[in-house]
């Protein structure tokens, strides 16, 4: 079964400049902490490099807003790391890794496996695993 084995964040709302990684395992993950924390920050995250097309549903009125504040920070860059040991992933590779990277100018751009690839070509790779931006593929707080 695919599955994300980490998130690495760098730029990212709260997260800062520092890259910041959330290792993740195999089957139910929870993600607790005080208020403040970044819990919520993670699945904005998510929903980012899944293909999110709303930034009102990542806690922001336009994608720049998802960049860190501070004064040298240009971009956002998030990447999902997805074990492919069982080749759902039509990539010949054990490990698939898809990011995103949004700019100031709130332009986006996507990458798997380190090369630029469309937004759609994302969109059908995640599919053929049962992925798309707009299902219930995590379950967030009140739901």
């Amino acid at each position: 079964m695919v599955y994300i084995k980490k998130i690495e964040m760098k730029g990212f709302k709260s997260y800062g400049e520092t890259k910041v990684t959330v290792p993740l395992s195999e089957g139910f993950t929870c993600i607790i902490g005080p208020n403040g924390s970044g819990k919520s920050n993670i699945a904005d995250a998510l929903l980012f490099v899944l293909g999110g097309l709303s930034a009102k549903s990542m806690r922001a009125e336009v994608f720049s807003d998802l960049i860190y504040t501070g004064k040298n920070t240009q971009y956002a860059e998030i990447s999902l790391y997805f074990d492919n040991s069982d080749n759902k992933f039509p990539v010949d590779k054990k490990e698939v890794v898809i990011t995103r990277i949004v700019f100031k100018d709130g332009r986006s751009i996507y990458k798997v496996n380190k090369k630029k690839e469309t937004r759609s070509y994302v969109l059908d790779l995640l599919s053929e695993v049962g992925i798309t931006p707009d299902g219930t593929n995590f379950v967030g707080r009140g739901e």
